[in-house]
């Protein structure tokens, strides 16, 4: 206890220097409180920013070295140092949590450690949480051995990241990688930080607003993950939101809601949640699809859906790797997207060079024509939008033009059988008489 109190008498010397810099500086003897961070050895020192805890890991008696750590933490983006039950917490009750297990004073840990801490504050702007924690046994519960290592958690679920941890790009490229955050059969929980890059990111995206007292809003939410997945294949993403203020901003003030973000901009949908099928009809209907003075992307399972329901398609295929040559046509393209509504033809792309080979397409970018599921590849330039156009217009009308071609051979056809039948009839009494 002397300890303790000499420990203390050491950091009221910086107390005025913390307020300066805006840091809260408080003291407790409630043994409780130091339980539920899972502190058994005193005395101890606690830093939070934005309700994260961190632990001193030095000399808390050093008071200079404990200023210049609170300066940096609130100053610089670091990740938060936790012990085992902080680390069991969070790994509870956060969404995305990436957990960083390394060594005290391990070359190849403090060499990861600081390429992470570049890539914390692009983590944070998406609502993940990244710390960090020298505790084995939460790593062996894991099946990690080897040190460092990365998990993320999603929603509890873990993933170990397997590439290198030095390449501090790869690793975020990872961590915000839609399969990466993706979990099997299963809405994903997001937060509002996390829920407004996923509409900035995604074209199409559904959002259940719920609440988790709310009885109706679970049972509904046991519903729709039915067609969680068949939505995925529409290339329609699908997450779940708690957070009360999280839909404000869009309008959202009521739970149960349901809304379907296109191209950032939300449609709400009305009719019963708790009829799955019609959700998914909803989601995946034509018109909820179609974005004004643009031309949709679609999946293979929504293309193959558009097909059967329309008669007049035309498809922008392109290659889902670096194409100038795709980027230069596909803007070219946008320019005649309302003319071609006009001609009451759905203008959609993809970029699936497998599924257009499917179709006879062997070079990309191209576009094909659909009249009733047959295709017609146009082999002109991309770029001259009025040869297009035209060529569109042949083929959306064509049909009037086949119809009068096809009556004229019939009408020749009974023509000749009838003359046929007239002179066989003529000639035959003629030719039995000679006989």
């Amino acid at each position: 206890m002397f300890f303790c109190q000499e420990t203390l008498a050491d950091l009221e010397n910086i107390d005025d220097d913390t307020d300066r810099h805006g840091i809260l500086f408080v003291k407790t003897t409630d043994d409780s409180i130091a339980a539920d961070y899972g502190i058994t050895k005193f005395p101890a020192l606690i830093y939070f920013e934005n309700n994260v805890p961190s632990i001193y890991e030095g000399d808390i008696s050093a008071e200079e070295e404990v200023l210049q750590w609170l300066i940096h933490s609130k100053s610089e983006d670091t990740i938060e140092t936790v012990n085992r039950d902080m680390c069991d917490k969070l790994i509870e009750n956060t969404p995305y949590l990436v957990v960083l297990f390394y060594k005290h004073q391990h070359k190849v840990s403090e060499s990861v450690l600081e390429e992470l801490e570049n890539i914390d504050a692009f983590t944070d702007d998406y609502g993940i949480q990244m710390v960090k924690t020298q505790d084995s046994s939460i790593a062996r519960r894991y099946g990690v051995k080897q040190f460092p290592a990365l998990i993320f958690f999603r929603n509890e679920h873990p993933l170990v990241y397997k590439g290198d941890l030095n390449n501090e790009e790869t690793v975020l490229d990872w961590i915000l990688d839609d399969n990466t955050l993706e979990l099997a059969d299963d809405i994903e929980e997001v937060n509002g930080k996390m829920l407004v890059k996923l509409v900035e990111r995604h074209q199409l995206l559904a959002v259940y607003f719920y609440e988790e007292e709310c009885e109706v809003c679970l049972d509904i939410l046991n519903d729709l993950e039915e067609i969680d997945e068949e939505a995925s294949l529409f290339g329609i993403g699908f997450v779940k939101v708690s957070e009360p203020t999280a839909g404000v901003q869009w309008g959202v003030h009521s739970v149960p809601t349901l809304a379907y973000f296109r191209k950032g901009v939300p449609a709400f949908y009305e009719g019963a949640l708790s009829d799955p099928e019609s959700v998914l009809d909803w989601l995946t209907s034509q018109d909820m699809i179609e974005l004004k003075n643009e031309i949709e992307e679609v999946s293979r399972k929504m293309l193959d859906k558009l097909l059967q329901e329309n008669d007049f398609i035309a498809i922008f295929f392109s290659d889902d790797a670096d194409c100038p040559a795709c980027e230069e046509a596909l803007h070219s393209l946008e320019e005649i997207d309302d003319d071609i509504d006009e001609l009451d033809i759905l203008f959609v792309k993809i970029k699936d060079p497998r599924y257009a080979r499917k179709y006879g397409v062997k070079h990309l970018p191209s576009l094909t024509y659909f009249r009733k599921r047959f295709p017609t590849i146009y082999h002109g330039n991309l770029t001259n939008t009025m040869d297009v156009l035209n060529w569109l217009k042949k083929n959306r009308y064509r049909t009037r033009e086949l119809n009068l071609f096809m009556f004229s051979i019939i009408a020749m056809g009974a023509v000749f059988i009838q003359y046929t039948c007239f002179l066989k009839f003529l000639f035959e009494p003629m030719v039995e008489k000679q006989s």
